[in-house]
């Protein structure tokens, strides 16, 4: 191309140019739809921009322009950097706007809280808070506590073996397969901690770990069963190793079978028996004298009398149970003193139970006579006494011997040879006193054991061969020819007591003043009374005898060493029931006939008013009750 050429060629362009500027803008004004600079948009000429393309929340809102070219935003929404914290968009915080939040109350120690570009909490500065459940910067993690070995130290350092998220808290879990044993698990691979067989309740063997890091025992095995006693495992045995025990050595009783061990190495104590408790006796003798009662395992307190020649007893016993034992005190043979001696029986069980069996041996003065068949009969001295409240009316006793013991069911049958005519229901025992005696009864008893022992009879009745009488023989209902008995008061033979020696012999005679007048003893509340001591220890009647009699000679005697005179049964007198005379009287036996015979003394039932000493009966001499009995007396 020529240089003229172009020139046209450029001419021509410029002149095309200014051809197509039909509009002159002489000025910058807002409002001519020209993006001037310094505006943001300018009429409907918006530069292009949209709420979205702004980073307004509001993307599909509707951009404007306002009437100084600047961009109406209203319909936007927020944004980031607007000062408004926006939570639906997520913004934390705004600028300055920092919610009213602080780094304390975002779980941190202290600090200065900010907030960063995207309107998110900048915690840069805020000092660190582990256990906060908040994860901040300076920690590897943070599970919401300040505890060492759940995966998170109480620093917020990972931990060896386990795996934790991101999340606030963290949450760590051990990792099975890593070979480190961490958290619940119980073991990891190969490796088992400080487990043993031992820990699982077996004795040896092989622990494995399975794919859930939990340990698998099926490879140990049982102690037991290897004749070796593990104690460490709980075994008492191990087959037939027992380590020398016994049902013995186990507490049990010499006679038991064999001690055996069991499958799970545990004593077999099936043939072991417990220990006796059995303290009693199967035996109780004497070497002289009788026990009073007659011995029986449940009876644990006897009397035994022995003439005044015996100077040594000796009480034997035999224990029921072969694997008790039995201890005397004093030790046998004993020495016997004049008057009282106690003895002892101390049966112990295999158990260690006791039973004591207690013995009151007396050794008859001169005067006290010993009867082979009945025990010790007293010597009651003769004296005078007051027999009522009148100070005149007096009473003189000659000497004489009295039972210690009302008569017993056992002494009835072995003297007479008759049944026993008792009432059982209303007795304990044979070793009680008889009863259901009526008067005729009980002289027939008495001229029958004179008979036994070789002493004269006192008692004489027209027609009755005594030596041959039975029990049938004796009238059941009031007798003329029984009622007209003599008695020979000359004879050595046994008798009942006349009332008056009755009464002698219960007050204790003069044994509170020798030789002086007794003018207070007709005013006892019962045999034995002081006055001041109580009358259930000298007496069974209605308030301590469970409606029975009880083993003579089981409460304390009176004043002369004689038992039961008040309670147990009623006893027979001589005489004929009737006023007593007026004035001395000396060995009175009561009117020459009647229609009652006396009874002192009360029974089981009575009251404790019927066992004073002035109180009495009188009942028809046929009359058999179950409420009474006797004793007897001699010269």
């Amino acid at each position: 191309m020529t240089f003229r050429t172009a020139i046209t060629t450029t001419l021509l362009g410029y002149l095309f140019m200014w051809g197509c500027d039909t509009k002159t803008k002489n000025v910058d004004s807002c409002g001519d739809s020209f993006l001037d600079p310094g505006e943001e948009c300018d009429g409907p000429n918006l530069d292009y921009e949209s709420c979205a393309s702004l980073g307004y929340y509001n993307a599909v809102g509707t951009l404007r322009c306002l009437e100084n070219c600047t961009f109406d935003k209203t319909d936007c929404g927020g944004i980031c950097g607007d000062g408004a914290v926006d939570d639906p968009q997520g913004e934390q915080c705004d600028g300055g706007n920092l919610h009213e939040q602080t780094c304390s109350s975002l779980g941190f120690a202290a600090g200065a809280l900010a907030c960063d570009a995207d309107c998110q909490f900048d915690v840069t500065n805020c000092q660190s808070l582990c256990g906060n459940g908040l994860k901040d910067p300076t920690e590897e993690c943070d599970d919401g506590n300040a505890q060492s070995f759940d995966g998170c130290s109480n620093t917020c350092r990972f931990e060896e073996g386990f795996a934790c998220t991101d999340d606030n808290p963290s949450i760590c879990t051990s990792v099975c397969g890593d070979l480190l044993v961490a958290g619940d698990e119980e073991c990891d691979g190969t490796e088992l901690g400080d487990a043993t067989c031992a820990d699982f309740g077996e004795y040896v063997g092989i622990l494995e770990c399975r794919g859930d890091c939990t340990i698998d025992s099926t490879g140990c095995y049982p102690p037991c069963g290897d004749e070796i006693i593990q104690e460490s495992f709980g075994e008492d045995c191990d087959g037939s190793v027992l380590d020398g025990a016994t049902c013995v050595s186990q507490g049990y009783s010499h006679g038991s079978g064999a001690l055996s061990c069991t499958d799970e190495c545990q004593f077999d104590e099936t043939a072991c028996i417990p220990k006796s408790t059995n303290a009693d006796l199967s035996t109780l003798t004497v070497s002289s004298g009788t026990l009073m009662p007659a011995f029986s395992a449940g009876t644990t307190s006897y009397a035994v009398t022995v003439p005044t020649p015996e100077t040594t007893l000796t009480v034997t016993a035999t224990v029921a149970d072969p694997y008790a034992t039995v201890a005397f005190m004093p030790t046998q043979p004993m020495t016997l003193v004049e008057g009282n001696n106690p003895a002892t029986v101390t049966v112990t069980a295999e158990s260690g139970a006791q039973n004591v069996y207690t013995m009151v041996i007396t050794r008859l003065s001169p005067n006290d006579y010993g009867s082979p068949n009945i025990g010790g009969l007293k010597y009651v001295p003769a004296g005078t006494f007051q027999r009522d409240a009148t100070v005149t009316n007096l009473s003189t006793v000659s000497a004489f011997r009295m039972s210690r013991y009302e008569i017993t069911r056992a002494q009835w049958t072995a003297v007479t040879g008759w049944v026993d005519p008792s009432n059982g229901t209303s007795s304990s025992g044979t070793s009680d006193p008889v009863q259901k005696v009526g008067w005729y009864d009980a002289i027939a008893f008495c001229n029958k054991l004179s008979l036994l022992e070789g002493l004269t009879p006192v008692y004489t009745v027209s027609g009755v061969n005594f030596s041959t009488l039975t029990y049938a023989q004796i009238p059941t209902s009031d007798n003329a020819t029984w009622n007209a008995v003599t008695a020979n008061w000359a004879a050595n033979g046994y008798r009942l007591p006349t009332e008056m020696e009755w009464m002698w012999a219960a007050m204790g005679a003069d044994t509170g003043a020798p030789g002086v007048t007794n003018t207070t003893g007709y005013a006892k509340a019962f045999a034995g009374s002081t006055g001041s001591n109580a009358i259930d220890d000298y007496a069974w009647y209605s308030t301590n005898s469970t409606s029975k009699t009880h083993p003579a000679g089981t409460k304390l005697p009176n004043e002369l060493g004689l038992y039961d005179l008040s309670g147990n049964v009623w006893e027979w007198n001589w005489d004929w029931s009737a006023a007593y005379p007026t004035g001395t009287v000396t060995d009175y036996r009561g009117p020459a006939s009647g229609s009652n015979r006396v009874e002192h003394g009360a029974g089981f039932g009575s009251y404790a008013s019927d066992c004073s000493l002035a109180y009495l009966l009188g009942s028809n001499p046929h009359y058999r009750f179950f409420s009474v009995g006797f004793r007897v007396v001699r010269p």
